[in-house]
């Protein structure tokens, strides 16, 4: 039942999914983190069995790909887009730790989020309309991308303390991260197949590179950053099985 519960806490958290009353208290988030690429799987699932079966057969490729990206940013209450552009805006505004993490902490969207979040959402909608056939890779890539969050929460320090990146690093242990690789590699097996095994390298050595940069330009790690890791990844899962 533990495990019931830490799924359901991964999944309130992350997604706009409700899950049974009796989970939803976020009192306990020692054991949440190594769920995100299963909370990933369904909110992949969902999109891919719209897309199969009511976006696709429906409408034209390149609006039923404008659909599921609309439907992939309300499932999960823009949250990781959020922070993709709060990230942005920060790196593109600040000039040095302290003036991006204060531009980071401001609500109001800027010039360098908004470029950010809207090359996200459009490269999302031509890639899915370029391979609509394979609609395989939008159950994976919601794992992959919240794989790579842990990458980043394990390895690399918090650049702002007491802040929520800060609690889930020291929460990240090796087996929440063991946790999310193997759902990881599951889901690739099933999902990709064997050309989807390179994934498996590219992914966390993507959010290594990834983490490495953002510790460069902000000093560390936030959530806001896991956020942006979440959402660039996703966009690379696309871009490698476009490339095929």
């Amino acid at each position: 039942m533990k495990y019931l519960g830490d799924f359901f806490k991964a999944l309130g958290f992350l997604t706009i999914l409700p899950c049974p009353r009796r989970f939803a208290s976020m009192d306990d988030y020692s054991r949440v983190c190594g769920w995100f690429p299963v909370a990933g799987a369904v909110v992949g699932g969902i999109l891919y069995l719209s897309a199969r079966f009511l976006f696709f057969p429906v409408f034209s490729p390149l609006a039923a790909s404008a659909s599921v990206v609309a439907l992939w940013a309300f499932l999960t209450r823009g949250f990781h887009l959020d922070g993709l552009a709060d990230t942005f805006d920060g790196i593109g505004g600040g000039h040095d730790w302290e003036s991006r993490l204060a531009i980071m902490k401001d609500s109001r969207l800027g010039t360098f989020g908004g470029i950010s979040l809207a090359s996200v959402l459009l490269l999302k909608t031509v890639l899915l309309a370029e391979f609509g056939g394979r609609l395989e890779t939008l159950w994976l890539a919601p794992v992959m991308g919240r794989w790579s969050m842990l990458v980043g929460m394990r390895f690399f320090p918090s650049a702002r303390p007491g802040g929520m990146g800060e609690t889930f690093r020291a929460l990240c242990s090796g087996n929440q991260l063991t946790l999310a690789s193997l759902a990881a590699f599951w889901a690739v097996l099933l999902l990709g197949g064997l050309h989807g095994l390179p994934l498996l390298v590219m992914v966390p050595a993507l959010a290594y590179l990834l983490s490495r940069w953002l510790c460069r330009m902000l000093g560390g790690l936030t959530g806001d950053s896991y956020g942006a890791l979440c959402e660039i990844t996703e966009l690379a899962v696309l871009v490698f099985f476009a490339a095929l």
